[in-house]
């Protein structure tokens, strides 16, 4: 009886030396751009806070290039109704096309700049019809958002994440709720849900 216990007791051990250890989960990141959602960024109960009024969301259903995500769009009412829109681009090559935006954007801002000062100084003395248009344009600016961004044309904001490898345009009504919606998409965009081809997680 005791040999047989012994024997079994070896078998035993013998059974667990042999297990092989659990493989590690892999973890995945990204989400494939035509199953991603902008409410992972965005929802709308936190647009209504960061737009100031009820937002719908507008179907996109634009011609894109492979890889990218359908833009979000919506209609706000605030004041009046007002069309918002935010798009991502997280392909590979992100950042070369981004730094071109941003050259890009600041350049046909400052023309816009100087056109209206050429227009204004042209119209000097000379009926109202003949001057530069009412509002003057805005200046690009940078902004703090992301790892850059930039604030352009008095209606656009551009930002590089700087935790998922995307930049992002904003179109929208003012400067202050640009900026409030770029940081909230900031804030929600990771390496986990950007719109990309999933990969392993970092």
């Amino acid at each position: 009886m005791l040999l047989l216990v012994a024997v079994t007791g070896c078998k035993d051990r013998e059974a667990t030396r042999s297990e092989p250890p659990p493989l590690p989960t892999l973890k995945i990141a990204g989400v494939y751009p035509d199953k991603w959602q902008c409410d992972s960024v965005a929802t709308l109960a936190a647009l209504e806070q960061v737009l100031g009024g009820p937002v719908t969301q507008r179907e996109a259903t634009a011609a894109l290039p492979p890889g990218l995500p359908q833009p979000c769009n919506y209609e706000v009412q605030a004041s009046g109704l007002e069309l918002w829109t935010f798009d991502l681009d997280c392909r590979d090559g992100m950042k070369q096309r981004a730094d071109a935006l941003f050259a890009q954007y600041q350049a046909t801002s400052q023309e816009l700049v100087e056109q209206y000062a050429r227009l204004r100084d042209a119209g000097a003395g000379k009926p109202s019809d003949a001057g530069p248009p009412p509002h003057p344009p805005e200046p690009a600016a940078e902004v703090a958002v992301g790892a850059r961004g930039l604030d352009h044309h008095g209606q656009g904001l551009l930002f590089i994440d700087d935790d998922a490898p995307c930049y992002v345009r904003v179109v929208g009504k003012d400067a202050a709720r640009r900026l409030a919606l770029a940081r909230l998409i900031a804030k929600n965009l990771t390496f986990e849900n950007a719109p990309m081809v999933p990969r392993a997680a970092r």
